[in-house]
């Protein structure tokens, strides 16, 4: 059975803070640019699956659990034998996402979902953003990274550190339909010096508003409930469920 919805739309969904605190349900539509139908074909995308522009295995748990209780399988590059590297020349997260999603749909020419993610320091002014992952020398570690970042805002007060974590994930259906954004942020702020031993990246320097921890301290599953990720992650898998008519 086929749903139709109105759905030539390029827009991205964003989660905004209340009062710096973080409001996951709540919604703002922008970028409206027409309004055509397309087709989603729920059994054949329990078929084809969804595939993950990404061989990280977090990810790829993260979103099989996601889609498990509706059947939709997630395929990964390995086991549709995909082996390609997506230069990152977007300027902004969701043009790297635009710029992976596109490529891995033109080969597997299934539904595709892909992300761009990083840390934005409002004291560098948004440093390192899309360069998150290659912040610094070449080369460097995530600690050596960590401590690079610090030494630039050693000097800066408190209440000027102020940080987020942002994800954009990119979805793309079929060769016909326009791609569809979802962005999800953390807000907080840069420590003096790291803390925890758990995650990896930026986590040991990046306090969270809400919990008051840094994403170090956190438990997997409390990571998993706030995380930028987790929230573009939602923010899908609600669209998804008009897509599809649920």
């Amino acid at each position: 059975m086929k749903f139709n919805v109105l759905t030539h739309l390029k827009f991205c969904l964003y989660t905004l803070p209340k009062n710096h605190q973080f409001s996951s349900d709540f919604l703002v539509y922008k970028n409206l640019v027409g309004f055509n139908s397309i087709t989603m074909n729920i059994i054949e995308l329990r078929q084809k699956g969804i595939l993950i522009a990404s061989n990280n295995l977090h990810k790829i748990i993260e979103l099989r659990q996601l889609l498990e209780p509706y059947s939709i399988p997630v395929r990964t590059p390995e086991e549709l034998g995909i082996s390609i590297n997506v230069v990152e020349t977007g300027k902004t997260f969701e043009e790297n996402a635009k710029l992976k999603v596109e490529a891995f749909f033109s080969i597997a020419q299934i539904p595709t979902i892909a992300d761009d993610s990083g840390l934005e320091v409002d004291a560098l002014n948004k440093e390192p953003g899309v360069y998150s992952a290659r912040y610094g020398k070449e080369g460097f570690t995530d600690n050596e990274r960590n401590l690079y970042l610090l030494e630039k805002i050693k000097n800066v007060a408190d209440y000027l550190r102020t940080a987020r974590f942002v994800c954009v994930l990119a979805f793309k259906y079929d060769p016909d339909s326009p791609i569809r954004f979802y962005q999800g942020i953390v807000e907080g702020k840069i420590l003096y010096q790291p803390r925890g031993k758990n995650g990896f990246g930026y986590d040991p320097i990046f306090e969270d508003i809400k919990t008051k921890k840094s994403f170090a301290e956190l438990t997997l599953e409390e990571k998993n409930q706030i995380s930028h990720r987790a929230k573009a992650l939602q923010l899908f898998l609600k669209d998804l469920m008009l897509l599809i008519g649920r």
